[in-house]
């Protein structure tokens, strides 16, 4: 099943360029390729990841539990990668990073409401961000006046709902309480009507003491929290700098608005996308955006291509023989612990 949909992404993207490129001005992008860029653009991306790692950390440094850094930051790579086969809002990430902890004796009860908690300051910024691309669309020529912009606001308006949402769970225990009832209710229907499966209600009150928990910790580290806020922004800046590297690899110098837009096309495509990291669809979706916008098509296909290579599969081979060997590694001390 996924090799079918990375084939379909593939053939969405010849599908693209065979329409819409010039072969010949293709050639040429590749051809004059400026390598200093691409050496920032890795440099950024290594950034990414280490402020990714270094976000749950400050979370993680609330409890008592302790993983050197080393490993720790090793769990939180492949954990990070593994994400891009599998995208499921984060939720792969978050057990991936829990199977891996559990193994450094850290408990499931510790690392998935962390996880949750860096999962949900993390989709704060990334709305922050999207504003940003929206708000610089709503001023674009290209979407001055009629059902362009209109759609436009409604998608503003969205995101600002989001946004409190987001923080009024985090600040306002009644309406936290009264959200996470809804979840539990809707997700209680659709076991028993849909799955018909029946649920221990014992499970339900678990999970929200431990929301509970989980938030009251936060409270109370309020110094880790500001750490969390700035490592987040920190990796959401790094990885549109690595995106604004790559299109300067091939002689387009991105304004700031547009990079927005470009890499909110870019990752959002990439996330919610049942063809793995949006692989051939996601680069389509950028160039025909940036054609629109008065940027060659070439120019921003090759980029995105680029980009592909630097942010996810260059990490990606990485974190899989990363993965390979810390499996070996605990597979081999399972083997070395003496019988009971």
């Amino acid at each position: 099943m996924v090799v079918f949909l990375i084939v379909a992404g593939l053939m969405v993207l010849a599908l693209a360029t065979a329409l819409t490129s010039d072969f010949s001005k293709l050639k040429d992008v590749f051809r004059h390729l400026a390598i200093g860029p691409l050496a920032f653009a890795l440099f950024s991306t290594v950034g990414a990841y280490l402020a990714s790692a270094l976000s749950f950390n400050a979370l993680f440094k609330m409890t008592p539990y302790r993983v050197p850094f080393p490993k720790f930051f090793s769990i939180m790579f492949i954990s990070d990668t593994i994400n891009i086969i599998v995208s499921s809002g984060g939720m792969s990430s978050i057990a991936n990073r829990a199977f891996l902890l559990k193994h450094e004796k850290v408990p499931f009860s510790v690392t998935i409401p962390l996880s949750l908690a860096q999962n949900m300051i993390f989709n704060l910024v990334l709305s922050c961000v999207c504003f940003g691309a929206l708000f610089y669309l709503h001023g674009h020529p290209e979407f001055t006046g009629g059902p362009k912009q209109a759609l436009v606001l409604v998608f503003m308006a969205g995101l600002l709902v989001v946004m409190g949402a987001m923080m009024m769970i985090f600040l306002h225990r009644a309406f936290r309480r009264w959200v996470l009832r809804q979840i539990l209710r809707t997700s209680h229907w659709i076991s028993h009507k849909i799955l018909r499966r029946k649920k221990d209600p014992r499970g339900l009150v678990i999970i929200r003491a431990k929301l509970e928990t989980t938030v009251a910790l936060l409270h109370k580290g309020r110094v880790y929290l500001l750490l969390v806020f700035f490592w987040i922004a920190l990796d959401w800046c790094l990885m549109p700098l690595t995106f604004y590297f790559c299109f300067h690899a091939v002689g387009v110098d991105l304004p700031l608005g547009l990079l927005l837009v470009g890499f909110a096309v870019m990752f959002l495509s990439s996330n919610v996308n049942p063809v793995p990291a949006g692989l051939g669809v996601s680069e389509s979706l950028v160039a025909l955006t940036f054609k629109n916008m008065g940027v060659s098509f070439e120019k921003t296909l090759v980029a995105a291509l680029i980009y592909r290579l630097v942010f996810f599969l260059i990490p990606l081979a990485i974190s899989t023989a990363l993965y390979l060997d810390t499996i070996r590694s605990f597979l081999k001390a399972q083997a070395e612990e003496p019988p009971l």
